[in-house]
């Protein structure tokens, strides 16, 4: 199979751009083709839509209705243990170069 994470409802996303950066979601629903109804009460991030080119998906999964309310995000989220799961993800870590470079300046 050419792809494994696919934009689904109850995905972990990382946002990378906007003023919610550096945030965790879960997708909610889908607005359009570019824009995604996302929740992150385990991080803060009120309930918002953002533009899918803001988010990086990753391979952790909820299993959540389409559409559902925030209680019942933060149970799964809890539930999975999506925090200390996400924390593992070396791709969404600042790299050792980065704290280097500004230090040196």
């Amino acid at each position: 199979m050419l792809y494994k994470r696919f934009i689904e409802v109850g995905r972990v996303c990382y946002i990378r751009l906007g003023e919610h950066a550096g945030k965790t979601c879960v997708i909610v629903d889908l607005v359009d083709q570019k824009h995604l109804l996302v929740d992150g009460p385990h991080c803060g991030l009120a309930r918002c839509v953002i533009r899918l080119n803001q988010v990086a998906i990753t391979d952790l999964k909820v299993t959540i209705p389409r559409g559902c309310k925030t209680a019942k995000v933060r149970a799964e989220v809890t539930k999975a243990d999506i925090a200390n799961k996400f924390c593992g993800y070396i791709s969404f870590q600042k790299g050792p170069g980065q704290t280097i470079q500004g230090s040196a300046w």
